[in-house]
């Protein structure tokens, strides 16, 4: 069988049975919600661990049900999307004012957390892709649903980061904060918490949520910057995006300044522009050199 015979088969499979696609796609986005809630029947980390799964299998099946990478970046996009609602609406009684200012960054840390399990499930079969798993329709269908992911999850993002560092940050009357010395901060602070295996308190969020806020930028410049000159500048951006916060923390009274959340925010920046990095590693040497990356 020829691959054009294979892509016609394909196309009749999904004709054949187009409601049963619809029906899973409009479940997931129902149950994307309800894990949310069911989550808070866990304590940290299980309750992470359960949103991964819960998530990862969702966009699982959908692939299988569908082959259709964009299909289960509409049913990430969606259960986003219905996540972000559900959450306005259970807080709404608070205020469109108290919503930015001081948003509940552990229901947002899962909603991101399970918006990331879809999108790596869907990035690792195409990672691995060979053979009819890596015919043109899918990777068609792969570069479509992570531009609808990415553009969803930018907005979002940038409203989280305008959130978290501009909306919520008002001067009090405390005394300035300011941590030069490694280690003395926010991470002692909350590191032995971590390794006693005390994550309740929101210690996960904190520390995890301290160490991943930069990681998405990381990821998206190291796909955008990688074939520009200077690329030094790219590595320069987050030390001066987390030290201007940290210096803004300090002179007008916002918050606590610590070169931990400095550092940490790098790694976690680097930790995005590392895993672009690995994932074209890994299809090139699965591809044997003929691809050098998914992304194009």
């Amino acid at each position: 069988m020829n691959q054009t015979t294979r892509n016609k088969c394909h196309r009749t499979r999904l004709k054949n049975h187009p409601w049963m696609v619809a029906l899973f796609f409009v479940l997931g986005l129902a149950i994307h919600p309800f894990c949310i809630e069911w989550s808070e029947h866990f304590l940290s980390p299980a309750q992470e661990v359960f949103l991964l799964l819960t998530s990862g299998l969702l966009t699982l099946f959908m692939f299988l049900l569908a082959k259709s990478h964009y299909l289960c970046s509409l049913l990430q996009a969606g259960g986003l999307l219905s996540n972000v609602v559900v959450y306005i609406i259970d807080h709404s009684e608070l205020g469109w004012d108290r919503l930015l200012k001081k948003p509940d960054y552990e229901w947002c840390f899962r909603i991101i957390l399970m918006w990331c399990s879809g999108v790596a499930i869907t990035m690792l079969i195409r990672l691995f892709a060979k053979h009819k798993w890596n015919a043109p329709h899918i990777r068609r269908s792969f570069r479509k649903g992570f531009m609808c992911s990415s553009i969803v999850f930018s907005i979002l993002y940038i409203i989280l980061l305008l959130a978290l560092f501009i909306f919520q940050r008002t001067p009090t009357e405390k005394a300035r904060s300011l941590n030069l010395i490694p280690f003395h901060g926010a991470f002692s602070l909350y590191w032995p918490h971590i390794k006693a295996g005390r994550f309740q308190d929101g210690i996960f969020v904190q520390f995890f949520g301290n160490l991943l806020i930069f990681t998405p930028l990381g990821f998206y410049l190291g796909l955008w910057w990688r074939r520009r000159k200077h690329k030094w500048v790219m590595f320069l951006l987050p030390v001066l995006l987390s030290g201007t916060i940290e210096a803004c923390q300090y002179l007008f009274h916002t918050g606590e300044s610590d070169i931990d959340d400095l550092w940490m925010n790098v790694i976690g920046f680097l930790l995005g522009v590392l895993m672009v990095k690995v994932m074209d590693a890994i299809r090139s040497a699965v591809t044997k050199g003929k691809e050098k990356t998914i992304f194009s």
